[in-house]
Formats: structure tokens, C-alpha cells, sequence
């Protein structure tokens, strides 16, 4: 068992044998949470206790969890292979107590974990404590705890201000002290020991004493104006960096040199050839074995690259390790080579990264892929830009070449302003983010809504009944009007709140004296929030009676899309790969939108056969029931888990079929119809690509497949009536057809040709000899410019030394001209097509180019065409004595 392994392990089994539930990671994505890109710290997915929004059936937890952090304030994107411990992916170990344990416990456990179990030195750990503030009293019960029950020395205890010792949420917000725990790397680590005067210490700049495990003692509510107020419940939250924590144990100089690193360091060295080093000759190194940890982890929980939001920030992480792979001579792919070595150093405790490593390295490699094309074209035009600011004497890169290299050749902001540095430029980042926003202005569509946190609707809680209830009898929880739009809270609701896919129910709840048209209904921790128009009457008070009514057509609609989602997705685990898995849908009365992970296009004939399952399993009109399992238990026993989501600890789950044989067995929140029959037909509309090894079938069922099917006959009858098929195969007539279409445009090109040699025989038989070569011309008077190519063409072939212009007007109030030079002229008299036809043009009052052996131009005045083709052999003839 490997040290990491191991370490992950204590850290559980010390605190499950301590009455603390084990809570698997969540998924870096953070769902519910419209605030954060990413997971960022160990804490997220239990924000919404905090905050009085949301329980656990558990007062004990413990967990490692999964964090990204490569935006807003917390970003180590840039330090990341500069420095020898920044990532951009960081595992946190914590412990959690929800109203349950105080700081007894925590102060005692951290250290007995420490000392006794991971048998690290005390004599290299101190503590700190919050000084206090005029609201907060200094925190001497956390100090006289470490004094009393750890045997810690008194001068290793000290008290700092609120900027390391006061955690917040936000501005708003839950708040308490904190206590941690520090640890002396020893004197190696200080990079400022040969500064004179210099002094190690505890929150110091010198990076020997480092902050190990942080306790969050959650006490206080922080309101807008600033005060603090006593929470209900008093909370415990605890994080310790896993990767920290393992060097210290392992006694090495860097998180790069312990056991999660150096297996994937050791392999890029084999793919380079290139030895690692703890200077600047490894940044390379260090730069792609945190990116790819990143990566894959982020692919595994159904991130996808693309140019927005968390999938730019994915594609900017990527090809900036592509970039820094060409400073060890990695020019061709190389990252997705790192994806299986690391499965094997994570696997054990994220196994989703073994389930889907194809897709991981199958997206990693199209990504590197697709960025090594694009990278030639942005570095000529980077290098244009450059040389033209030296020329200049210039030392920053506008906002607009910074923009295009990002919009057209994929550079990231970052991988400009690396490559800027380099050649000591800069790059006018207002300008650049101007662009920026712009294109996210055009880009963006409808926007969601995305419910505030209110002191107001704080602790609140609704239950839905949605699942056997179109309408119910309720109360009135909380009422809250933003201009035009009211936003209800209910004790119960029917209203499916928009998850998992399955888009939110509408319809209306009424009052004794007023009804809110239901628009959109949202999930916020336990809460359910109803938001619409106040159609008639007063708002309602708390309390007030209600009736929730949902639009059962659009909800029985949904059904029939939802349950159509699983049975696709068990068709194409049939048809494809039992390793297939969704990656993102959309759910909405008229139709479904499913991604999958897939490499290449599917064929019309297996989009038939997965539309033929599909039907099949709907006509088998299988049973579709819904039980509660544990999660665990669930996944033990083949219930498929979609794609990036996140689960509790109790979970539904919705099968297809018996008991004894189940076509389809998926975790999942939604609602589905009784049985499949209730579908009654499913047709697929397209299939396309979403981004590298992610494809994309849409498609509709019920009543609005039937019309789909209803207009194909209803336009096939209408070929047929223009065919004249009727009785006989359509497909059959319009070949016969085509062939004949065909034979006939063929016969037409023959005559054509023989037209255009027939002209260009004439034009040469009347062309004047010049100084060695022949020069022709002609005003054509109704002549297209395709047919005035075609002749030119048999010019060029019929002689190698002659120089023609033809012209004609091609439609009222504009003409065309088109000149030929043959290729001998073009060698030895340097004649081109392109002058000459410009030169021509400006006669007419027009103008035109194009390359030397045929070029056009255009005139706005067609009547002077005649003084072109007039003038021509005076062209020739000038052009002739300039040469």
C-alpha cells in the first residue's frame, strides 16, 4: 500500500471510529451553487448546513475531498511550476461536526491524529488562536484547551489577527475563529535565512513554518451591516491539505518530490528524455503532472473543454501544459500518456477515474490534438506582432490581437502574456477583457435564475410531493417580490425543481384572493422556490392557505422524455459500449437531448438500430418503479450512477422492468411515466458532435414524434406527387432521375466545351501580334463571367504566348472583365493577369485583381466596358516597355 494510500485511510478510520459518518467526495463541479466554477475547498458541499438551508441525517462527518482552484481569488493557476507546491488540484482532508462536538474534541483529535497515529515530531508543531476584535472576544478557551489537553509548550501558542485566525463564508454569512496547526519545515525551507535580521515565525513570509490543518469553529452569523450574531447550532469544520500533509510525512523538500508526484514525473522524464529538476529546468515537469491531475479529474466528473465557463478554464489549463511540453521538446501529445499512471496512483480513491479513463484520455488527446494545429498558425501571427512592435520600438500587445489570438487560434490570455514576457512586452488586459465581455454578452442566452441567499428564508424547508400529486393543498412558508416577479416558498409543493436535467414544471398556485402563474421553480438546499407572475389579486401572507396546481400536459410530456433518456441510454450501451455513459441531457415537454461519450460519428444504420431498441422497449411496456437505497449499496449492486452528478447518502433509484430482469437500472430524481407503453413512439431528429469524445442525440417522443413522423409522410407524398411515383418506389424513381439530371449536365458541359474551343478560335484568329506574343479581345453582350473563364481556359491551352481580355455586361448597371495570360508570357515577359486586368478595370471605372495566369475585376458602369477591351493592347503594350 502506498504511502498516500495509507494516509488517506488514517485520516477516515480515525474519525469513523470516532462516530463520524465517511462522506465520498463530491464532484468538483458544484451543483446548486451558482457562485463557484469549482469545488474549492473541502466545505462546499456541506454550504448550504451552514447556512441553515440544508441537513444531513448524520452530526458527524469525514471526507477528502476533491478542489480546483484556478479562479476568482483563490487561483494558483499562475504559481503552478514556478513554485514547488502550488496546484491547481489539491486534495483536502476534513472532519465535520453539525451542531454535535465543539473544540474539545477538535483541538484533541487533531493532535492525537498527529502525534500518536501519523507520529509526527510535536516538537516541530505550534498552534494559533484569534486575538479577538471589538465584537469578538480572544479566543483563550482554544488556547487553554491546547495547554491542557495537548501538552503543547505555552510560547507555542500565539494569537493572531482575523486575517489568519477568523474564517467567513462571505461578507454575509456564517463566521467563527479558527485555530491551526503549524509545522517547521526546518531551517532548509527558509528562503530568507541569508537575509540578514531575518526572523522564522508562524504566519511568517519565509515559508518554513506551514500551516497544516485549519479548525473552524462556526459560531456567528455576520449580517449586512456587520455584526455578529450567535448561530443556533455551533459548528465544526476542519481542513488539512492532503498533499502537504503527505510531505511532511514522507520528509521530502516538496509536494512534487512525495509518492503522488514522482511515478508521473518519472514517466515524463521516459517521454522526454529530459531529467526533472527541483529549479527552473523542471517547471515543465511540474506544470503537466498538476495539469493532467486536474484534468482527468475534472473530465471524470463531466467536465468538457470548450471556449466558456468551466470548459475554458479546463482548455486554458490544458494547452498551457501542451505550451510548456515544447520547452522539453514535446512537440506531438503527450499529456493523455500521463492519464494511466495516475489512474494507478488515484484510482483506489476516486475509481471513477478508472471507469472512464477512455473518455479521459480520448478527450485529452483530441484537445492536445486539435491545440498542436492551431498552435503553428498563433505563434506566425504572434511573431508578426511582435516584430512589428520592435520595428515600432513598442512594448505592448493590443487588446485586439490578444483577443484574436484567443478567439481564432485558442491562445489562453495566460499562454499570451507567458509568451509576451518572455520578449519583455506586456498586453493591454482592459482592452483584451473588454472583447472578452462582449462576446460573452452576444453569447449569452436566457438566463437562469439563480435564487440569493435571504435572512428572510433561512432554516426553511418544503417537501416535494411531485411524485403522485399533480396538486396539493398547502401553506405559505415565505413570500418574497422582486419587482414584477414573486417568489413563493411552500410547506409542500407538486413543482419539480429544475435538476438532473429534467427542466422545472410550470403552472399556477392559487390563494383565496390572488394566483401566481408558476414560471420557473428552483432548488436552494432543502428549499423549493416557486417564481412567476402575480397574476391576479394581493400577495399572500405566510401562513396563508394555497392550492399548487402543475401543467399535468407539460409534466406527462416530460415523463415521456425522461424515462426515454434512460432507455437510450441502455440502447447505446447495447449497441456501443457497456462503458458509454451520459454526460449531460436536457429534458423538456417537446423533446430530449442526451450526450454520451463517443469518438466517432454514428452511422444512419445504427441510429436506426438504437431508434429500434428504443421502440422495442417501449411496446414491451415494461413497468417503471422507484425505490430508496444507500448510496453505496446501490452502486454494489449495478445501479448505473450518471455522469458528474451529485448524490447523498440515500438515493433513488428508478428502474425499467422486473425485479428479476431489469432493463434499466439508474440513480435518479426525476419523474417518470408508469410504464414504457405510455411513450408510444420515439424518433431520434439528429446526431452531432458536442466537443472532443462527446456526441449528442436529440430527440422526441409521443405526440410530437407522431407529427414528426406525420410531416415525413406528409412530405414524401409530396416528392411522390412531383415524381410521379405513386405506386411505385420513390427512391428507385428519384435515382433514375438524378442518373438522368446527371447525364444530361454532362451532355451540357460537352456542348458547352465545344462552345467555349469554338470561341477561343475566333478570338485567336483575330488576335495582333506584339513583340513575340499575340494579344486578344473581345466585348461579349451576354456572357457570364464562369462561361468568359471557360473560354479563357481554352485560350491558354490553344496558345502558350497569348494575352486575351474579355468583358460583358452581366446584369443592369454592372459588368465584368477576364484576363488570361499564358504560361510562357508569365515566365519570360513577367506578365500577370492580375495587373493587367486591374489596369483594364480602372478604364471601365471599376477594379479587380486576382493571381497571374486568370484574374477578374468589376465595373459599376458597364457602358464603358468597350473603352476596356479598346484600350487593352495599349495596356499589354506599356506594360511591356515597363518590364
Amino acid at each position: 500500500m502506498s504511502k498516500s494510500i495509507k494516509l488517506r485511510n488514517q485520516f477516515i478510520d480515525y474519525f469513523r471510529a470516532r462516530g463520524h459518518t465517511h462522506v465520498h467526495s463530491a464532484p468538483v463541479i458544484p451543483f446548486e451553487d451558482p457562485t463557484l466554477l469549482f469545488i474549492n475547498a473541502g466545505m462546499n458541499q456541506f454550504k448550504d448546513v451552514f447556512l441553515e438551508q440544508g441537513s444531513r441525517p448524520y452530526t458527524r462527518a469525514v471526507d477528502y475531498q476533491k478542489c480546483i482552484r484556478v479562479s476568482g481569488k483563490h487561483n494558483d493557476l499562475e504559481e503552478v511550476g514556478r513554485s514547488p507546491n502550488h496546484h491547481t488540484f489539491f486534495e483536502m482532508l476534513g472532519n465535520w461536526s453539525f451542531g454535535d462536538y465543539y473544540k474539545k474534541e477538535s483541538i484533541e483529535w487533531a493532535w492525537d491524529l498527529l502525534v500518536n497515529v501519523l507520529k509526527i515530531d510535536p516538537k516541530r508543531l505550534y498552534a494559533t488562536v484569534y486575538k479577538g476584535d471589538n465584537q469578538v472576544t480572544p479566543d483563550d478557551e482554544a488556547r487553554n484547551i491546547w495547554l491542557e489537553l495537548t501538552g503543547i509548550k505555552d510560547d507555542r501558542v500565539s494569537y493572531h489577527d482575523a486575517k489568519d485566525n477568523f474564517w467567513e463564508m462571505g461578507e454575509v454569512g456564517p463566521c467563527g475563529p479558527c485555530t491551526e496547526i503549524h509545522y517547521d519545515l526546518g531551517a532548509k525551507a527558509c528562503q530568507k535565512r541569508h537575509v540578514d535580521g531575518h526572523i522564522c515565525k508562524v504566519n511568517g513570509d519565509c515559508g518554513r513554518i506551514v500551516e497544516l490543518w485549519n479548525l473552524v469553529f462556526i459560531q456567528y452569523r455576520r449580517d449586512a451591516s456587520g455584526k455578529l450574531h450567535n448561530l443556533p447550532r455551533k459548528h465544526v469544520d476542519t481542513g488539512a491539505g492532503f498533499e502537504r500533509l503527505l510531505r511532511v510525512i514522507e520528509g521530502v523538500d516538496s509536494n512534487y518530490e512525495t509518492s503522488l508526484f514522482t511515478p508521473l514525473i518519472s514517466e515524463l522524464e521516459v517521454i522526454s528524455g529530459v531529467k526533472y529538476s527541483s529549479g527552473d529546468v523542471g517547471i515543465p515537469h511540474r506544470v503537466a503532472v498538476d495539469h493532467v491531475r486536474t484534468l482527468s479529474i475534472a473530465l471524470a466528473d463531466g467536465v468538457l473543454p470548450s471556449n466558456d465557463g468551466r470548459g475554458y478554464v479546463m482548455r486554458r489549463i490544458l494547452r498551457r501544459a501542451a505550451r510548456y511540453g515544447r520547452e522539453i521538446g514535446l512537440e506531438n501529445p503527450y499529456l493523455y500518456k500521463l492519464v494511466e499512471p495516475l489512474i494507478e496512483i488515484m484510482g483506489s480513491a476516486y475509481p471513477e477515474l478508472a471507469e472512464r479513463k477512455d473518455h479521459i484520455i480520448g478527450v485529452i488527446k483530441s484537445e492536445e490534438e486539435s491545440f498542436s494545429r492551431t498552435l503553428g498558425r498563433g505563434l506566425v501571427l504572434f511573431g508578426g506582432i511582435t516584430d512589428k512592435l520592435h520595428k515600432e520600438k513598442g512594448a505592448v500587445i493590443s487588446g485586439d490581437d490578444a483577443f484574436k489570438l484567443y478567439d481564432t487560434y485558442g491562445f489562453p490570455l495566460d499562454l499570451t502574456e507567458l509568451m509576451a514576457r518572455e520578449r519583455n512586452l506586456t498586453i493591454d488586459n482592459e482592452r483584451f477583457n473588454k472583447l472578452m465581455e462582449e462576446q460573452r454578452f452576444r453569447a449569452r442566452g436566457e438566463e437562469k435564475f439563480a435564487a440569493i441567499d435571504d435572512e428572510m428564508t433561512v432554516g426553511l424547508k418544503s417537501e416535494f410531493e411531485g411524485y403522485n400529486n399533480d396538486s396539493i393543498k398547502t401553506k405559505v412558508a415565505s413570500v418574497k417580490q422582486n419587482n414584477d416577479r414573486l417568489e413563493l416558498i411552500l410547506e409542500k409543493t407538486p413543482f419539480y425543481a429544475e435538476a438532473g436535467g429534467q427542466i422545472a414544471d410550470h403552472g399556477r398556485i392559487q390563494w383565496e384572493n390572488g394566483a401566481l402563474n408558476v414560471e420557473n421553480v428552483v432548488s436552494v438546499g432543502d428549499r423549493i422556490i416557486h417564481v412567476g407572475q402575480l397574476v391576479e389579486g394581493v400577495l399572500p401572507k405566510i401562513d396563508a392557505e394555497v392550492i399548487a396546481i402543475i401543467d399535468q400536459n407539460r409534466r406527462l410530456a416530460i415523463k415521456y422524455n425522461h424515462t426515454s433518456t434512460h432507455l437510450l441510454h441502455t440502447a447505446l450501451r447495447k449497441h456501443l459500449s457497456k462503458n458509454t455513459s451520459q454526460m449531460g441531457s436536457l429534458v423538456a415537454p417537446d423533446r430530449l437531448r442526451f450526450d454520451f461519450n463517443h469518438t466517432e460519428k454514428l452511422s444512419s444504420d445504427m441510429l436506426f438500430n438504437i431508434e429500434d431498441t428504443v421502440n422495442e422497449a417501449i411496446r414491451h411496456n415494461y413497468k417503471v418503479s422507484t425505490n430508496e437505497m444507500e448510496y453505496k449499496e446501490a452502486i454494489k449492486s449495478g445501479v448505473i450512477a450518471l455522469f458528474g452528478e451529485k448524490y447523498g447518502e440515500e438515493v433513488r433509484v428508478v428502474q425499467i422492468g422486473s425485479d428479476d430482469e431489469p432493463y434499466s437500472r439508474e440513480l435518479c430524481g426525476g419523474t417518470h411515466v408508469d410504464s414504457t407503453g405510455q411513450i408510444g413512439l420515439f424518433r431520434i431528429i439528429s446526431e452531432s458532435a458536442v466537443s472532443a469524445g462527446v456526441r449528442r442525440i436529440e430527440a422526441v417522443t409521443g405526440e410530437y414524434a407522431l407529427k414528426l413522423t406525420q410531416n415525413e409522410k406528409r412530405k414524401l407524398n409530396q416528392i411522390e406527387d412531383l415524381l410521379g411515383s405513386h405506386g411505385s418506389d420513390p427512391v428507385e424513381k428519384l435515382s433514375k432521375t438524378l442518373e438522368e439530371k446527371h447525364s444530361v449536365e454532362k451532355e451540357n458541359e460537352r456542348l458547352l466545351m465545344g462552345w467555349a474551343k469554338g470561341v477561343a478560335v475566333e478570338m485567336l484568329s483575330e488576335a495582333n501580334e506584339m513583340n513575340n506574343l499575340r494579344v486578344a479581345s473581345r466585348l461579349f453582350t451576354d456572357v457570364s463571367v464562369d462561361r468568359m473563364k471557360m473560354i479563357g481556359d481554352q485560350i491558354r491551352i490553344a496558345d502558350s504566348r497569348v494575352v486575351a481580355l474579355l468583358a460583358a455586361p452581366v446584369s443592369k448597371g454592372a459588368g465584368q472583365l477576364c484576363c488570361v495570360v499564358g504560361d510562357s508570357l508569365i515566365v519570360e515577359k513577367k506578365l500577370k493577369a492580375g495587373d493587367l486586368v486591374s489596369k483594364a478595370a480602372r478604364l471601365a471605372g471599376g477594379g479587380g485583381g486576382g493571381r497571374p495566369h486568370m484574374a477578374t475585376a468589376g465595373t459599376k458602369s458597364p457602358e464603358k466596358l468597350s473603352i476596356a477591351v479598346d484600350g487593352f493592347e495599349e495596356i499589354v503594350k506599356k506594360t511591356l516597355e515597363v518590364e
